[in-house]
């Protein structure tokens, strides 16, 4: 058995056209002519072609015509193969020939009135006969029949009658409409012994492998040539349309069936290459094995197919990261060396309330730029940064606190709009200081009486107008102005002390990436901290660039001395490859004896020097508390835009302003300075003149006094 099996898979490898039924010697139906026998239904159109009157059945004049009728017919049949292409099929066939035969005649009634009369004759007939037909196989499955039928008629009978069908009324000689009736006599000289040519065409499907059941359906015409009656023409022709089943008689037992399996076994060599080629396999030759297993319903025949595939993978690639970081001194020059000196200052310092709240344009909500929060126990005034700017974000929950702390204070609301682009809108202005008094009310409960809402007379926009013609300027325009008989409502927010950086040297450092690999690098990154607070970063793609980095006092501020600056290179390469380097920067800070008070006020409008009441009230308790001998700086601020020549001068007048109140309230010795006027940076706190509460703060005056550290 083994040896059988041995062979067999030899040959299934050497000889791949032979089929398994050769090896198994199993016998297929192409092989044996087979003996088949069956049945077979069919509907059928019967076609009757006839000229017929009958003597035992009187009609008036014409013939009966031509007529169509359906049947059903069964078969039983045998059939053998002679060859591979050309069977004869022996057929017994049952089919009944019913039909109705009709013939409308012209008659004359009573009174030479036009009538018609119509004659129906009704056979009965019933076809038993046989048929014996050649089909030849044109191609695979479809056949051509053709062969001749023969057969005999029994049953013949017929009924008649004829009907009255015009005029509607009237009879014939009988009384009745209907005469000439006869009902199932039987049809005299039938011609017994019938004869046809039939024809077809038919498509063999067998439904098992060994074709041991066929079903074929098919289509068949037969023609008859001979009549139905010796003394009248009346010839029957039938379309048939079918399908037979067949059973051989000699089929060959059915093969054993064959599963086939494939089984695939990959080993791979690893071929390493260079890190930025593309990473391919190539695959190795095939080895292919065959096993068969015998079973007594199944015989499977497992593939199994070995290879080994070069797979050819880039080597990851070593890269190196470096980083030096170096000052650039104020004179442009590079130390390799150095130490980041900071030289800070205790600063008491006086934020600015600004009495205005911005909308944009078109717009009756408050600004995501004001910080609103659900519950007055969400604010805290503490929190708040020392800059000017963030004290204005927070300028709705510091009203509300004071008027929550002070119930008999009011305040007035006005809302404005712009001329140019809001047509200085009264209902727009209006909606605008109503969410103000909404925000007020329901987040600090400030009783609706203690906020009033002041209504333009005819126009809505500012009094004092920025007249711009600018996006700026219109911004200006589109506020809620807030103002108070008690002057200490707006009065400047006092910040705690603090220890501010005033100088740091160098003012610039240099980040050097020199030693870093110049290939496959994809992108970097570059950190400085202090401690574990980020001071700046930076990235960008492919290779790292020379970084040149600002210093500034905001960033000094974050630096704590003795603290070294941690800077970190981060490079990543192609397959996942990185590298980091670091370096260190030593960080003095040194506090100088010098302590600074200082008080920034908000009092002027645009283009003006006309200092305010609430500033002039902060002066003058600002200056009480000035000890003798200090020094007072006063710096005049404008907001930049606009013709810097004019800015300077108001500038100045700003300045001027203050120093001639100071003069008035001072009564000890001090030396008051007002010429340190600045026109080309920011006023302290402010970073841009983005927005328009910016540029107003930025229309300022800085009163700053130096005196000894406590």
């Amino acid at each position: 058995m083994m040896n059988r099996l041995g062979l067999l898979a030899l040959c299934l490898v050497a000889v791949p056209t032979f089929s398994w039924a050769q090896w198994w010697k199993v016998t297929l139906p192409e092989e044996i002519w087979l003996t088949q026998v069956g049945v077979a239904a069919h509907g059928g159109y019967l076609m009757h072609e006839a000229r017929l009157s009958l003597p035992q059945a009187p009609m008036c004049c014409e013939p009966y015509g031509n007529t169509n009728s359906g049947t059903l017919s069964v078969s039983a049949f045998i059939r053998q193969e002679i060859t591979k292409h050309v069977r004869l099929n022996l057929r017994g066939t049952f089919m009944p020939q019913s039909a109705t035969f009709t013939q409308d005649q012209s008659i004359f009634v009573s009174g030479a009135v036009r009538g018609l009369t119509r004659s129906t004759l009704e056979t009965s007939v019933t076809y038993l006969g046989g048929e014996v037909l050649a089909d030849f196989r044109i191609a695979d499955p479809i056949r051509l029949l053709a062969g001749v039928s023969f057969g005999t008629i029994s049953g013949a009978t017929f009924s008649q009658s004829e009907e009255l069908i015009q005029p509607g009324t009237g009879t014939f000689e009988n009384g009745r409409r209907t005469r000439n009736e006869s009902r199932a006599v039987e049809l005299r000289n039938v011609n017994s012994s019938q004869m046809g040519a039939t024809f077809g065409i038919g498509y063999d499907v067998p439904m098992t492998e060994n074709h041991s059941v066929v079903v074929t359906p098919e289509l068949l015409y037969t023609t008859a040539l001979t009549d139905n009656l010796s003394d009248a023409t009346w010839r029957t022709s039938v379309i048939r349309l079918g399908a037979t089943v067949a059973f051989s008689l000699n089929a060959p037992e059915p093969p054993t069936p064959v599963e086939r399996r494939r089984e695939e076994y990959v080993d791979s060599l690893i071929v390493r290459i260079a890190p930025d080629a593309e990473e391919f396999r190539k695959r190795g030759a095939d080895r292919i094995e065959l096993d068969t297993a015998v079973g007594s319903d199944l015989v499977v025949i497992t593939e199994r197919v070995f290879r080994i595939d070069t797979v050819y993978i880039p080597e990851p690639p070593v890269i190196n990261a470096a980083i030096k970081a170096r000052a650039i001194t104020a004179d442009g020059s590079v130390k390799d060396v150095f130490t980041i000196n900071v030289t800070t200052q205790y600063v008491t310092e006086a934020l600015p309330i600004l009495p205005a709240v911005f909308f944009d344009g078109q717009s009756i909500t408050i600004s995501s730029r004001y910080r609103q929060i659900s519950k007055a126990s969400e604010f805290n005034l503490a929190d708040v940064p020392p800059r000017t700017t963030s004290v204005h974000r927070e300028i709705l929950n510091v009203l509300g606190e004071r008027l929550k702390k002070s119930p008999s204070t009011t305040i007035q609301l006005r809302g404005t709009a712009d001329p140019t682009t809001e047509n200085a809108d009264c209902n727009l202005a209006r909606s605008r200081a109503v969410a103000v008094k909404d925000y007020l009310a329901r987040v600090w409960g400030i009783e609706d009486a203690r906020i009033s809402i002041v209504a333009g007379a005819g126009t809505c926009a500012p009094d004092r107008v920025t007249r711009r013609l600018s996006e700026e300027g219109y911004a200006e325009n589109r506020r809620v102005e807030i103002t108070s008989s008690d002057l200490s409502l707006l009065a400047s927010v006092a910040k705690r002390r603090f220890n501010e950086a005033r100088t740091v040297d160098p003012p610039r450092l240099q980040f050097d990436p020199a030693g870093t690999s110049t290939k496959f690098i994809t992108d970097w990154t570059l950190e400085a901290r202090s401690g574990s607070t980020q001071l700046f970063s930076k990235s960008g793609k492919g290779l790292p660039e020379l970084v040149n980095q600002d210093l500034p006092l905001s960033t000094a501020e974050l630096m704590a001395s003795g603290v070294p600056v941690d800077v970190e290179l981060k490079v990543n390469g192609i397959r996942r490859s990185s590298a980091e380097a670091s370096d260190k920067i030593k960080v003095k800070k040194d506090t100088a004896n010098i302590e600074l008070e200082r008080l920034t006020l908000t009092l002027f409008e645009v283009a003006s020097d006309e200092i305010s009441a609430i500033a002039e009230a902060q002066i003058k308790s600002f200056v009480e508390n000035v000890p003798a001998g200090s020094t007072v700086i006063v710096r005049g601020f404008a907001d930049m835009l606009g013709n810097a020549e004019f800015n300077k001068k108001l500038s100045q007048k700003r300045a001027e302003s203050v120093c001639a109140a100071i003069q008035k309230y001072l009564r000890k010795r001090v030396d008051v300075q007002c010429n340190d006027i600045t026109t080309d940076r920011f006023p302290p706190g402010i970073e841009s003149y983005g927005t328009p509460e910016e540029r107003f703060l930025s229309r300022t005056v800085q009163i700053e006094v130096k005196k000894a550290r406590k």
